[in-house]
């Protein structure tokens, strides 16, 4: 259902953070190496999610609702989560 939306989004995040991390982006997948390790975000079809995976925060599922990528168990936004650990 919202497969393009993620896609796409993917891809502008990798555009917005390439300048300031090694962001290596695939088709539907983003793999950002940071010296506090490896953040991965992908687009699960069968869910209709996207998935990140944190060594700071874990793992975290988000839903597309209301033009944002929202988190399924807090309901925070996935760009302040991805924020506060790429900064912490």
């Amino acid at each position: 259902m919202h497969k393009a939306i993620a896609l796409k989004y993917l891809s502008d995040l990798s555009d917005l953070l390439e300048s300031n991390y090694d962001a290596d982006h695939f088709e539907d997948a983003l793999l950002i190496n940071h010296a506090k390790g490896q953040f991965l975000l992908n687009y699960h079809g069968v869910m209709d999610q996207i998935w990140f995976s944190s060594p700071l925060s874990g793992a975290h599922h988000f839903a597309y609702q209301d033009n944002q990528w929202l988190c399924t168990r807090t309901g925070r936004v996935l760009e302040d989560i991805l924020r506060y650990d790429l900064d912490a």
